[in-house]
């Protein structure tokens, strides 16, 4: 009987991984494309991004804090990136110039929340809500083309190149992976 117990206990801890695990079986049966080394780089390409965001807010978590403006700093951020990078300026002024702004409103946050005494869900869904009022505005609710200069070359490569036949989104993801870990221990 106790065996029983810690079986299904086991089961109900785990089910999100043992739904994945049944999702996996089924898409393998249903496609023989699936166990491929190009699939595997595909799907890893795709959540790289979010995989990089979700690293930032651990931090963010682990200090028992909450940040919902993280979205759209990211959206403000890459607008402006976009937009320096289609006026023909440097890539590297755009990736500091995003750096910085992203930097600079999460530290605004933090202010509000540390020396303001508001709670951090309060403070952030309003700084995600100017925010992406602030994004609609600046790109009047259009997408960005950077244009084709030699600056959209190298974001496009970031984007889709390789280095040794991997992707560089999944190297940025294992380089943001190890730092992390790095800082952590």
């Amino acid at each position: 009987m106790l065996q029983n117990k810690t079986f299904k206990n086991i089961l109900i801890e785990q089910k999100s991984l043992i739904t994945l695990l049944v999702l996996i079986a089924i898409v393998s049966c249903l496609n023989d494309n699936f166990f491929t080394l190009n699939n595997f780089f595909n799907i890893l390409q795709q959540t790289s991004i979010n995989a990089v965001i979700a690293v930032g807010m651990t931090l963010v978590i682990l200090t028992s804090g909450i940040d919902l403006s993280v979205g759209s700093i990211f959206a403000l951020t890459g607008a402006i990136a976009a937009s320096i990078i289609g006026v023909d300026i440097s890539p590297f002024i755009a990736i500091f110039v995003s750096l910085a702004l992203g930097w600079l409103l999460g530290a605004f946050s933090g202010i509000i929340i540390a020396k303001g005494k508001l709670q951090a869900f309060i403070a952030t869904l309003v700084m995600m809500l100017i925010l992406r009022g602030i994004t609609q505005v600046y790109t009047k609710g259009s997408p960005i083309s950077t244009g084709s200069n030699d600056n959209s070359e190298l974001f496009e490569w970031v984007a889709f190149g390789r280095v040794l036949g991997i992707p560089v989104p999944i190297l940025i993801m294992i380089i943001v992976f190890i730092c992390n870990s790095l800082y952590l221990i």
